[in-house]
């Protein structure tokens, strides 16, 4: 299976502030044996990293914990892709859904690469099953 994990998704299975979506430890451990492959747009990281720097700033996180945490997230096996070629359907996908821009990209590349999509937003959740590409 290949499938696309969003920042909210991969974000749960280090911070325990919601639950993890159906499935998605089941298929990391895929994606360690190499039956899986997970896929995320370039974004992935920098929305990570900006949910650090805010738990952070709120003294949820210490400077070490943060430190620890961005490493283990540039361990995750996913193979990043360019926004570039995803621009106009994601312009496409975000205005007939009203979903933000860096919510439709995620989409948009699930839809190009014709993979299913994790997500631990309910309203990018929503959108990915009415286009038929939720777990």
């Amino acid at each position: 299976m290949i499938a696309v994990v969003d920042t909210s998704a991969v974000l749960r299975l280090f911070i325990p502030d919601g639950p993890i979506p159906d499935g998605l430890e089941k298929f990391f451990r895929g994606v360690e044996t190499g039956s899986n492959i997970a896929i995320a747009p370039e974004l992935l990281m920098v929305e990570a990293i900006n949910v650090v720097i805010k738990k952070q700033r709120r003294n949820e996180l210490s400077f070490d914990e943060a430190k620890a945490l961005i490493s283990l997230l540039k361990q995750m096996p996913i193979r990043y892709f360019s926004h570039h070629s995803l621009f106009n359907s994601t312009h496409k996908i975000a205005l007939e859904t009203g979903l933000s821009a860096y919510d439709a990209l995620f989409l948009a590349l699930a839809q190009e690469r014709g993979a299913t999509l994790f997500t631990a937003d309910n309203k990018l959740q929503s959108e990915a099953e009415k286009r038929g590409i939720s777990p």
